[in-house]
């Protein structure tokens, strides 16, 4: 058995040498993998979609900020309106002649208006992310 254990053993470490050792690593890059040249132009094609992406992220962001600024004005501009509805009724717009439709409007006019609340509010900003620091080769 033992006999067996070691020749089954030389014969896996005898293959692991003869098919095991393959071409040096540069050798490799220019057989299966991009040369560098490549490489460089594909990064820098990356680099520029990138910055094209946040360009429009900032862009959204600052529609978005502006829309957010828009909806909180005209929620501001909704609490108004129902004060001077209030006041109107108070100085006797519903009283007179077809007097009840004038009720029905300002009734309308306050739920509609009254609706507005809730408005979405700008997430606080995201920090950059910290850059990648490269590492550092691997010692053979």
């Amino acid at each position: 058995m033992k006999k067996l254990l070691a020749a089954v053993t030389s014969g896996i470490l005898a293959g692991a040498v003869l098919f095991g050792s393959g071409p040096d690593l540069p050798a490799q890059a220019q057989q299966g993998g991009a040369p560098p040249q490549e490489l460089a132009a594909r990064v820098a094609t990356l680099e520029g979609e990138l910055a094209l992406e946040r360009r429009r992220h900032e862009e959204t962001r600052a529609t978005l900020e502006a829309t957010l600024v828009y909806l909180e004005k005209q929620a501001q501009a909704a609490q108004a309106l129902l004060g001077v509805l209030d006041e109107s009724e108070r100085e006797g717009f519903a009283v007179g002649e077809n007097w009840r439709s004038r009720q029905i409007l300002l009734t309308g006019l306050r739920a509609y208006w009254g609706e507005v609340k809730g408005v979405p509010k700008l997430p606080a900003p995201e920090r950059p992310a910290a850059p990648a620091r490269p590492k550092a080769p691997a010692r053979q």
